[in-house]
């Protein structure tokens, strides 16, 4: 633990989506050397702990369970400790409800460190082999089917790529919004990404995912290709 006589620090960690071999050696240090981690659910998040042989204490942190743990983190950052944040899986902050600490700490005048690493988004963009500027990220879409497609039409306004999340049991009732919004998009969608049974699948248009959607199991994150003048048929042909 760092009990010097300095200022402590509060970090920001990605950790693996999936591969629990895609941790940072700084996020391995980082979270060795802090006095808490706070968690999204400690319960997902001890077994990762647990493998990587850091025994640094994990505390589920809900904005209700603990009114006073700014108090806590702002005493002991001045004493020297270090915290750190989590998330269940990947970057905290991007698609979680991990914002509301940072601006917590920054209402305290704590300036957050990241410690970058996996982003489900960031992987799927790198292998998409599309033009990634501009892309407008949704994070989780609405559950109800109407809300989704308007929220997916306002999001076709933006010439560039849609990425969002999808819960494994939406999958199917997704396939006929695409279709009505996206009719001649390609679309690109990465299916456990990281993990045993990973999938990266390209469709020309929405009526051949149709034709052959991916297995129903898993976690979904789905890329659009909005772009008016760039697509990969192009390339291919």
């Amino acid at each position: 633990m760092n009990h010097n006589t300095e200022f402590g620090k509060f970090y920001i960690v990605a950790t693996p989506i999936g591969n629990k071999k895609d941790i940072t050696l700084r996020a391995i240090e980082v979270m060795n050397d802090s006095e808490v981690i706070f968690c999204e659910n400690a319960q997902k998040t001890i077994p990762l702990l647990r493998d990587l042989g850091i025994p640094t204490q994990a505390k589920t942190l809900h904005k209700s369970n603990d009114p006073h743990y700014l108090d806590y983190v702002e005493t002991g950052i001045k004493q020297g400790k270090n915290y750190s944040l989590v998330s269940d899986a990947g970057t905290p902050g991007i698609s979680d409800p991990g914002s509301w600490v940072v601006r917590d700490l920054r209402v305290r005048g704590i300036q957050p460190i990241p410690i970058p690493g996996p982003s489900a988004m960031a992987a799927l963009l790198s292998v998409s082999g599309f033009q990634a500027n501009p892309t407008l990220f949704l994070g989780f879409l609405s559950e109800k089917k109407g809300k989704k497609t308007n929220q997916l039409m306002k999001a076709k306004e933006t010439d560039g790529l849609i990425v969002w999340y999808e819960s494994v049991h939406k999958m199917p009732a997704l396939l006929d919004i695409l279709e009505a919004v996206f009719p001649d998009c390609e679309i690109l969608i990465g299916r456990e990404l990281t993990k045993l049974y990973e999938e990266v699948l390209y469709y020309e248009n929405p009526q051949k995912l149709k034709a052959c959607p991916p297995a129903i199991k898993g976690e979904f994150t789905i890329l659009i290709n909005n772009h008016g003048k760039f697509s990969l048929k192009d390339s291919q042909n």
